[in-house]
């Protein structure tokens, strides 16, 4: 039954938002006819542009009030529906090229427009795209591309080849994981990593990281690629593989924020895919439960399963997720659930309700039963890939609760959940200087990478400085060495599984699980506790994830880079390794051209 007392807040808004739009209507209107009369009456001019300013600044100070206060209400309005008509466009246009194919054709004339421009610069400039910086799907806010000198890349936005035979495809660096999915999957095919959220592109996954829950059996997005088309500093465009003679440039793309080169397009490894998922999953109500279990999932060796995740709710509660690819004959339709369609809870919602179900314990030899108690009964659904792929994305994972408090509502996923989730850089656009503080000061938006053997130290350190901010999303990968900023593993070869089934192709001599370790992202977004009290002045951002990053530093642990950084630039380059990242800017010509990544953090200190 709907219960329409949970909806009064928003029809509350809906009247609010009325009266202070008719309100700066008015406001208009006076102006608009004070500017008419100071014209035809020289002799009050002054007058006449005082009041005029007065009513300027009455009207900016309306709107900074309506969006800041009613921001839900703004993108609900007209975020969604712009995200909508956006989505709409691109789907189209992409539907147009295929059919036209005639993206190969014009990505040498889109490169050759990008190196004259490289090569016209001005002299000491730096070089950045022009991608502005509200169109990226990081919540932090950058400004630097308003100092220096921006490239338009924005045309390289399409696949340029599917390779079926040789099992790989090509794109440009501004193709989405959402296109991706389009694509490849009505053919059977699938990236071996598919990065949850539909609008992040190619381009940032290969230049700053990208990971997800198969990333414990192929490792980070780059590991995925096999090549990348570069444009270097002098304009000279390059292939850079890891075995040719820019294999040291190839290495060292990952995690470097476009300081080497610019990326013009990858070719990256396919895999084949199956209709469905084949999903488990367990509650727990005890960390060391769920902790043990996390871990022998991802470190299970070629018996592991294809998915694994884990949603952790509170200091001893989670749920852990396993899942494997499924026939579509092999489906149990009474355990089908199509969680993607719009009516549907949100899925990290739905995975909590399991906490709060009745479940029996799972069935268990006498030997283990006191130390499995606090595991419960396993649930199983087959869930269609495409709506796993993106299960988190209505949602932004649990970013949506914060924006549109009501949107898990059943009455407003009926009406509007099939135009969720806005885009993020619709959600940007619309901040004001307040609210964009208020985010900077009081939200929490981290990854943190670092050894599996170390998350229990980690949890805990989230859990005391960022004052219980739950969720956390767990995503287990397996990491290797680079050549360029992103940390080596710190105990290499200590996986606990003598695995590694990377890349499950047995036949491919190149790969070998040498140097390797398992880490574990560990991602927190959200607001702390005493936040959420309205006891914000309890709370410290910079305090806290210092603390954080300090600790993270002691295990062998870093940050992802689309936060906000509060490291000074030593302690930047001591948690991320410079010496081969300066060797390389030196040997390709970037230092003129490109400025280090630390210049391009948002950096809070």
């Amino acid at each position: 039954m709907v219960d329409f007392e949970e909806m009064r807040p928003v029809l509350g808004s809906i009247t609010v938002m009325g009266l202070a739009y008719g309100a700066s209507y008015v406001y208009s209107s006076v102006r608009d006819r004070s500017s008419i009369s100071t014209s035809s009456r020289s002799n009050s001019s002054r007058k006449g542009k005082k009041e005029i300013s007065v009513l300027d600044g009455l009207i900016k100070d309306l709107t900074v009030y309506i969006l800041t206060e009613y921001r839900s209400l703004i993108v609900t309005v007209f975020g969604l529906p712009l995200s909508f008509a956006w989505d709409c466009y691109m789907s189209m246009r992409a539907t147009w090229v295929r059919w036209t194919k005639s993206a190969p054709l014009k990505h040498p004339l889109r490169v050759q427009a990008i190196v004259e421009q490289v090569q016209a610069r001005p002299l000491n400039s730096p070089l950045c795209t022009s991608r502005p910086g509200w169109m990226s799907v990081s919540l932090s806010s950058r400004s630097y591309k308003k100092r220096w000198t921006t490239i338009p890349m924005g045309d390289l936005i399409d696949i340029l080849e599917i390779d079926e035979h040789k099992m790989t495809i090509r794109v440009e660096p501004y193709v989405s994981v959402g296109q991706l999915t389009e694509a490849l999957l009505p053919r059977g095919l699938t990236l071996p990593v598919v990065p949850e959220m539909d609008d992040l592109t190619v381009g940032g996954l290969i230049m700053g990281t990208g990971i997800e829950s198969s990333s414990h059996k192929y490792g980070l997005f780059h590991e995925i690629c096999l090549e990348y088309e570069l444009c270097l500093a002098d304009g000279s465009v390059i292939v850079a593989t890891a075995d040719n003679e820019y294999a040291d440039l190839f290495g060292a793309i990952p995690y470097s924020y476009g300081t080497l080169a610019l990326l013009l397009s990858a070719r990256i490894r396919l895999i084949p895919a199956k209709a469905f998922v084949r999903l488990e999953y367990t509650p727990h109500t005890t960390q060391a439960s769920y902790l043990e279990h996390f871990s022998q999932l991802s470190c299970g060796g070629p018996s592991s399963p294809m998915f694994v995740e884990g949603l952790v709710y509170s200091k001893n509660t989670a749920v852990v997720m396993a899942g494997d690819f499924c026939d579509a004959a092999d489906v149990e339709p009474s355990k089908l659930n199509r969680i993607g369609l719009w009516w549907k809870p949100w899925f990290f919602k739905y995975v909590e309700s399991m906490l709060h179900a009745v479940s029996l314990p799972l069935r268990q030899p006498p030997q283990q039963k006191q130390q499995k108690q606090h595991q419960h009964q396993t649930v199983v659904e087959y869930v269609p890939l495409r709506h796993y792929y993106h299960r988190h994305s209505r949602s932004l994972f649990w970013e949506m609760e914060l924006m549109i408090p009501v949107g898990n509502h059943v009455l407003f996923r009926w009406l509007l959940g099939w135009l969720m989730p806005p885009k993020v850089s619709f959600l940007k656009l619309s901040q004001t200087e307040t609210t964009r503080q208020l985010t900077e000061d009081t939200h929490v938006a981290q990854d943190f990478l670092l050894p599996l053997n170390r998350l229990q130290q980690v949890l805990e350190d989230c859990d005391t400085h960022f004052d219980r901010v739950y969720p956390i999303w767990l995503c287990p990968h397996d990491h290797s060495f680079t050549n360029g900023l992103m940390p080596d593993p710190v105990e290499p070869n200590n996986n606990n599984n003598n695995n590694n089934n990377h890349y499950n192709n047995d036949n491919d001599t190149s790969i070998t699980s040498s140097g390797r370790q398992m880490y574990v992202d560990v991602g927190v977004y959200g607001l702390p506790q005493c936040v959420k009290d309205n006891r914000a002045g309890e709370f410290d951002m910079r305090t806290a994830t210092r603390a954080v990053v300090e600790s993270l530093s002691k295990v062998g642990g870093f940050q992802m880079l689309y936060g906000d950084v509060f490291l000074t630039r030593d302690e930047f380059e001591t948690m991320f390794p410079h010496a081969k990242y300066k060797q390389l800017r030196t040997k390709y010509g970037a230092t003129q051209a490109f400025r280090e990544v630390y210049d391009k953090m948002n950096v809070c200190i």
